[in-house]
């Protein structure tokens, strides 16, 4: 099956933290087609004091969940019990929000996080502690990703600004610079983003090639071996969270809009492929937050529109499954294949 993950901005007496996609007879040739429905697989209850879900990681080789919340705290969930097997950190009511987070690809006893103080931290999962500490000073960071072998990760946020750090030394290795629009002149469609960033994901077999996108109606497409601007731009999604995902030579996108919020692009030519029907009303509107590829034929995406998350087949535009969270919006969401 494909465990998926999903939070709210806040909580009632309980979070569903944990989901699976089951599937039916998959044979290796055609693995990943048959997924059939969305289910759920746990209720993880957590304390109100929490203050919400924010960011959620699978580990690339264990059934371990890491948890980011509203209050700070950094958590360690087992998917497959719902039980806590450790907290990284206990946050505290006047601490900011775990923003994004995620696993070393190649040293998953490493986790780093950001948050909205602008702080990157670094644990280790073996001794349970903190090892590292950088602060982007007046900076609230949204989104992070390591490159395809672990060796760069790369922040984004509130000023625009995209970091290349070294992952050995934590040490900040490049800098895109926000343009700024009262002195500079020669502003393209290439230039940096315009409006603060919510997501940034690194292709996943181009180590050098990374994709970012936010409230300025752009998907910029960057390889770190140019300096200054993006390679190419896709026009029109309004990214308000972690919904920008890579497979093959697409780009899915989930914006926070009321009516063909989720698309899919061609990475090469930066067209739109299609739309892709999300499950909802015209009242409602669909204003996704989170996107995410499962496999090459399903998706699963969610937002504050209709207050769920949904799995869907882009092939046929079957909708899997759907699972509410009662007028509480789906922030974030991840996925693995067990």
């Amino acid at each position: 099956g494909v465990y998926v993950t999903m939070a709210r901005r806040r909580l009632d007496e309980a979070i569903r933290v944990s989901r699976v996609l089951s599937n039916s007879a998959v044979n290796e040739e055609n693995a990943g087609q048959d997924f059939t429905q969305l289910c759920i697989q746990q209720h993880v209850s957590l304390s109100k004091d929490l203050h919400s879900v924010y960011s959620l990681s699978f580990s690339p080789d264990a059934p371990d969940l890491a948890v980011g919340f509203g209050n700070g705290a950094v958590q360690i969930v087992d998917a497959k019990s719902g039980s806590m097997t450790c907290e990284l950190f206990p946050g505290h009511r006047t601490h900011l929000p775990v923003t994004a987070l995620n696993y070393h690809p190649c040293k998953t006893q490493i986790l780093m996080t950001v948050g909205a103080d602008g702080i990157v931290t670094v644990y280790n999962l073996v001794s349970k502690n903190a090892v590292h500490h950088v602060t982007e000073e007046k900076n609230e960071i949204n989104a992070l990703d390591f490159c395809l072998d672990g060796s760069v990760f790369a922040t984004a946020g509130k000023d625009r600004n995209i970091r290349l750090y070294d992952s050995k030394t934590v040490q900040l290795v490049h800098m895109f610079e926000a343009p700024n629009f009262m002195t500079v002149d020669d502003l393209t469609v290439t230039s940096g983003h315009s409006r603060r960033i919510f997501a940034l994901k690194f292709h996943p077999v181009e180590c050098h090639i990374f994709v970012t996108g936010g409230w300025d109606n752009s998907v910029k497409i960057w390889d770190r071996r140019v300096a200054r601007a993006a390679r190419s731009v896709i026009n029109g999604p309004h990214i308000c969270g972690p919904a920008i995902d890579i497979l093959d030579n697409k780009i899915l996108t989930g914006s926070w809009v009321a009516h063909d919020a989720l698309q899919l692009w061609d990475f090469r030519n930066c067209q739109l492929e299609k739309n892709i029907n999300f499950p909802g009303n015209i009242n409602q509107g669909e204003f996704l937050y989170a996107a995410q590829f499962c496999n090459h034929h399903t998706v699963i995406a969610g937002g504050s529109g209709t207050c769920s998350a949904a799995a869907i087949n882009v092939t046929t535009d079957e909708v899997l499954g759907e699972i509410s969270l009662t007028n509480k919006p789906v922030q974030t969401v991840d996925s693995i294949q067990d």
